[in-house]
């Protein structure tokens, strides 16, 4: 048997790497963007963002355990996923998925490489982030006008229903406490909903996925 070949003759970069126009931000997965809908086409186009993903066998079983537990058909399965690798081992990725897949992965050719296509949802999921790395504790994360979110509940609160909705959070979003189990399902507003906690500070992501009508842990 000759040598085994090397890394550099069976690997061929893509046109774009040979080119040199490839930019740095298409490496910087921001969660908080893709939520915004200011992200790079990279991350922000299903298509385009799952044309450029692996489906490791992780992703697809993190996908296939979010969207069982959306609908309904995956009872056996954690309202909160916790998901620890180390630094720059894919967890924001994992998480950009998942909210490509529960918003129903539109223009996606290849999905089914990643996710059972009878598992994704039929109907409304709302989806709510919050990143760490982009979170103002002591000043406040401006959400519009002169409104701001002081903790994670009062960001979530926005994400998911709205000004009514950080103003039914609102004390507890000053004073840093976690609101009640039914004030919270009172954000989801009767319809399946998807939180992702990218904490980028503490080094691991917290995905807690809940049909309408569960708690999330405070």
């Amino acid at each position: 048997m000759g040598s085994p070949r090397s890394i550099f003759q069976t690997c061929v970069p893509r046109t774009d790497v040979l080119a040199g126009t490839t930019k740095d931000e298409q490496f910087a997965a921001d969660l908080a963007q893709v939520i915004k809908g200011t992200a790079p086409d990279e991350y922000q186009v299903p298509s385009t963002f799952f044309s450029h993903s692996y489906p490791t066998r992780g992703m697809r079983e993190l996908l296939k355990a979010v969207c069982k537990r959306i609908s309904g058909q995956g009872g056996e399965v954690s309202s909160v996923l916790r998901l620890e690798t180390q630094f720059g081992g894919g967890k924001t990725h994992g998480l950009i998925a998942v909210v490509h897949t529960v918003r129903g992965a539109e223009g996606v050719g290849n999905i089914g490489d990643f996710v059972d296509p009878s598992l994704l949802p039929n109907g409304k999921v709302r989806v709510a982030a919050f990143d760490g790395e982009n979170s103002d504790p002591a000043n406040g994360l401006t959400l519009e006008g002169d409104l701001r979110a002081y903790s994670l509940w009062g960001d979530l609160a926005y994400q998911l229903a709205g000004v009514d909705g950080y103003r039914r959070v609102e004390t507890s979003d000053r004073g840093h406490i976690a609101p009640g189990a039914e004030t919270i399902r009172e954000l989801f507003g009767g319809e399946p909903a998807l939180i992702l906690i990218d904490e980028q500070r503490c080094g691991s992501e917290m995905l807690p996925a809940c049909r309408a009508g569960s708690s999330l842990p405070s």
